[in-house]
């Protein structure tokens, strides 16, 4: 019982929504938060994004100059994380774990275009700290007196960055090497050299409606929403919780992670790979439902319901939220995992929206909120790399 690891708090930032109350009734009445950009594309083209058109609180604070974004991003999830935790003990030992494919991406840009335009003079002199992704956790860790003494790591995984986060969050607190673990993810994607590369895969759409691009388990769509964002958890042992009277969203009751082993311009394409966590997180628990990946690519979408019916039979119902909100990298699987806690607390599946589930037809996918007692989910991520990871959340141990 001691060894059992709890999510006592959790916070997030994600395009249309500023707090937790926001994205609950998001996933609830399945509301789309996506928006159309115009201009961003090469030649001028919109595109359909996850953007946070807000200016961010942190970015008037003086002790918070010459932060990146993504640290911004970061800080802003986890002010509500650790007011959701209580997080009081001066004597725990901390560890902060963030996961990223794309944080500081948009200032090396913004650097780097100054520099070869002849305006060296205004590049920032905290450039340095701006454009090291390591900003990110630190960022997150001294903002709020975390990092003194403290373990402080930055994970760049890429789009299971932020699923690996809580892996090895939970991994530090079974070993006894910490007491509480903030782990999470935070990206900033919407830049020049993100666009163009997935443009020239032919993985985004320009000049698309919302709804005509990133529809998940459809072989219509083949394409993705680029999304910011960032989501943090709070992770605690169940005695170091309890010691403290500490809510309990939920229980991490299990959590596998592997490499594809291949070249890092390809991926597994039969999925054995992601199955292999799938199979060893989940094991003989009953699952609810699964809580997917599915971004709208047709090759991860068609894994992850070959893996979910292998493991688990068509019986058991899968969805997604990335219609609603866009795929934000590493930040998508820790938004997955809370969407799962508001599920729990909830007693309800949230919808897959946006998509015509073409070619998809022999899947148990749910296409309206259905309520129901949630017991056990499981939550797929996988990304660039050929980083695989599956967490399953409990409402009991």
């Amino acid at each position: 019982m001691d060894n059992r690891i709890v999510i006592t708090g959790f916070g997030l930032k994600l395009p249309k929504i500023n707090n937790v109350e926001q994205f609950e009734k998001a996933i609830k009445l399945g509301t789309c938060t996506q928006s159309i950009v115009t201009g961003i594309g090469p030649k001028k083209q919109s595109l359909v994004c996850g953007i946070i058109e807000d200016e961010l609180e942190e970015v008037k604070e003086k002790t918070l100059r010459g932060y990146p974004r993504a640290s911004l991003l970061g800080i802003a999830a986890t002010k509500e994380a650790i007011q959701r935790a209580k997080l009081t003990n001066p004597k725990a030992r901390m560890a902060v774990i963030m996961g990223t494919s794309t944080a500081s991406l948009p200032e090396v840009e913004q650097s780097s275009y100054l520099y070869r335009n002849n305006h060296y003079n205004k590049i920032s002199p905290f450039n340095a700290g701006m454009t090291n992704i390591h900003s990110l956790s630190s960022g997150v860790a001294n903002y709020f007196g975390m990092g003194d003494g403290n373990l402080v790591f930055t994970i760049t995984n890429g789009c299971s960055s932020g699923s690996d986060a809580i892996f090895l969050g939970k991994t530090l607190l079974e070993k006894g090497v910490a007491d509480i673990c903030i782990v999470g993810a935070a990206e900033t994607p919407l830049c020049d050299s993100a666009i163009a590369s997935f443009a020239r895969q032919k993985a985004i759409k320009f000049n698309a409606e919302i709804g005509e691009t990133g529809n998940p388990f459809s072989k219509n769509s083949n394409s993705f929403v680029l999304s910011e964002g960032a989501a943090v958890i709070v992770l605690e042992t169940e005695l170091q919780a309890k010691r403290d009277s500490k809510d309990i969203y939920g229980y991490i009751t299990g959590a596998a992670a592997n490499n594809d082993g291949v070249d890092i311009h390809s991926m597994d394409e039969t999925g054995e790979r992601l199955y292999q966590t799938f199979d060893q997180a989940v094991g003989n628990k009953a699952i609810t439902y699964t809580n997917s990946l599915a971004l709208g690519l047709d090759l991860q979408d068609t894994n992850e319901a070959k893996n979910h019916i292998k493991k688990l039979g068509n019986h058991t119902p899968i969805t997604s939220i990335k219609g609603m909100i866009g795929h934000a990298f590493a930040v998508s699987g820790v938004a997955q995992l809370i969407s799962s806690l508001l599920s729990i607390r909830g007693g309800y599946i949230p919808a897959t929206i946006q998509s015509n589930f073409a070619g998809y037809e022999h899947v148990n996918i749910v296409k309206k909120t259905t309520y129901c007692d949630v017991q056990h989910i499981a939550i797929t991520s996988h990304g660039y790399g050929g980083n695989n990871n599956t967490i399953v959340v409990s409402k009991v141990g």
